[in-house]
């Protein structure tokens, strides 16, 4: 994992966004500002990430509102809009060339539902782009050939989740694996505490994924997963899994480099990784393994 120094701004912003809307005097602000920045000093270092900040702004922002889970009824509410859609885009899906590449594209793209990056999400506007991403993208052959190969060979995977509503996309993405790979075994790691709208079990149960695979905690309480904070049965699920399908760009973050079984899926949201990674906003990224960005597109 890494720190880039536009993203320490970046989760400023993005807390106080989220803060505004409950905290509405200047001085209580000023005052939440301050907790956030005097907690977060130690963490701010090339080698931590943009996640870790984020947990820790959030644990004050709980504090201080006496909120537990702020976007709840929000993620509700895009689980329930893309359960909506879920038949026909899955019917789209199937009726693609390779409709397990498919899968994974809408998997993929349906991380546009992110209230960290966005303020806003529009609904109509993410499934627009869902399906047109459907119709017309296509992975890295490489490194799909990698992930499926080495899927062939294990008959087992883990999927790091991400965001709320995503999550009925990566149950489509799950039926087709195991219509491709019978036999396969599917574990499915949720976030151990609300934050931001990143799913949790509850989110996962909501949209039907626990009927086809297994749902566990990963017991992380930012939204990322750093596996030297990792504990327990889950960090043992972690160490012996021979394929890792990582969602989001949090989970890009915070991850340990060089990890040849991790495969990254996500939507570039960020001119800093439009930067680094050298490609346009809204970009599918879908890669084997992450190697240090530091000192690219200075």
């Amino acid at each position: 994992m890494e720190l880039y120094s536009s993203c320490v701004n970046c989760v400023m912003n993005n807390l106080l966004h989220i803060a505004g809307k409950t905290l509405k005097s200047e001085e209580e602000k000023v005052a939440f500002m301050h907790e956030i920045v005097s907690r977060m000093g130690a963490e701010i270092k090339t080698d931590s990430c943009a996640p870790l900040l984020t947990g820790i702004g959030w644990s004050v922002l709980l504090e201080r509102t006496g909120l537990k889970d702020p976007f709840r009824d929000l993620k509700h509410q895009f689980n329930s809009l893309m359960l909506s859609i879920e038949e026909r885009t899955e019917q789209m899906i199937e009726e693609s060339p390779d409709s397990l590449e498919a899968s994974l594209v809408a998997a993929g793209s349906a991380n546009l539902i992110d209230f960290g990056a966005f303020q806003d999400v529009d609904f109509n506007k993410v499934v627009s782009i869902l399906h047109n991403y459907i119709d017309t993208l296509s992975l890295d052959i490489n490194t799909y050939h990698n992930f499926l190969d080495l899927i062939d060979r294990h008959r087992s995977l883990l999927i790091m989740g991400d965001n709320c509503g995503e999550i009925v996309l990566d149950k489509i993405l799950v039926r087709q694996l195991q219509r491709a790979f019978p036999g396969i075994e599917i574990t499915y790691a949720s976030r151990g505490a609300p934050i931001l709208n990143d799913a949790t079990i509850e989110d996962a149960h909501q949209v039907g994924l626990g009927k086809l695979c297994s749902v566990v905690s990963s017991g992380s309480t930012i939204p990322g997963f750093v596996f030297e904070n990792s504990r327990g049965d889950f960090r043992k699920i972690y160490e012996n899994s021979p394929v890792i399908l990582s969602k989001g760009v949090g989970n890009f973050e915070s991850a340990q480099f060089h990890d040849k079984r991790n495969f990254f899926l996500f939507i570039v949201k960020c001119d800093t990784f439009s930067e680094k990674l050298n490609v346009p906003l809204n970009t599918l990224i879908f890669q084997q393994g992450r190697k240090s960005l530091l000192g690219k597109n200075r």
